[in-house]
């Protein structure tokens, strides 16, 4: 909470910049790509508000974690705290904001008068998985930024690309022609794994058990990272 308030310090909307941040960009792409789409507007406008925040939550830690070790430095130096403390502040951090970004799908789903579900609580365990799945990338991404620093470049660069070739702002039924990057991307999974509660829709029972091994291997990955390279660490930095 201190890291987020820090960014919104002697600001007079404060956290309200995140929303209206979401909003304009929900706006952009409703105005430009429902109609070549050929969506309807108001189910395009629920579609991307729901999309978004994931996205932004997801991508969050691909671009930052790579740094998370040389930027907390001066942190690490100062308390006797475990390394990952680090990783687990970012990673509810991210949390906290995807609970400010999601403040305009439920602006939007008032204004279109659409209806809340009970499937909709499916949001907290998914939340749980995709977090975890998160803090185990962002374990591994952290010791490998640590060492190469182009790691964090690079990764915005591939988080820029997967946005596009993962269903954000179009459906995975409207793809006639290369289905496997949908099949075969896991981000996908882990994406419809919080999107279609928010939509008031159960994700299926492929899409749970996909994204929950992707967090399981993940973390062990991120695990093992950390584990193999904890004394070299310091070094690195």
């Amino acid at each position: 909470m201190s890291d987020i308030n820090g960014k919104y310090r002697r600001t007079v909307l404060g956290p309200m910049w995140i929303v209206l941040g979401q909003a304009a960009t929900i706006a952009g792409f409703v105005v430009v790509f429902s109609g070549l789409f050929n969506m309807d507007p108001k189910v395009y406008t629920l579609y991307l508000a729901a999309g978004i925040p994931i996205w932004t939550f997801i991508s969050s830690f691909l671009m930052e974690m790579p740094g998370v070790f040389i930027q907390s430095r001066g942190f690490i130096e100062s308390f006797e705290l475990p390394w990952l403390t680090q990783i687990w502040r970012r990673s509810i951090g991210y949390v906290i904001v995807f609970f400010h970004q999601i403040v305009s799908l439920l602006v939007v789903m008032i204004v279109l008068q659409q209806p809340f579900h009970v499937e909709m609580l499916y949001v907290f365990p998914a939340l749980l998985v995709v977090m975890i799945a998160g803090t185990g990338l962002g374990i591994a991404l952290a010791v490998f930024g640590a060492r190469y620093r182009d790691l964090q470049p690079a990764m915005g660069i591939l988080a820029g690309f997967l946005f596009f070739v993962s269903p954000i702002m179009w459906r995975a039924d409207q793809l006639n022609v290369n289905q496997w990057v949908v099949h075969y991307n896991p981000f996908y999974y882990v994406v419809s794994l919080i999107r279609e509660p928010l939509l008031g829709r159960a994700p299926s029972p492929e899409v749970w058990i996909v994204a929950s091994l992707v967090a399981v291997a993940l973390m062990l990955f991120g695990f093992l990272s950390f584990a193999m390279s904890r004394r070299r660490l310091y070094y690195w930095m």
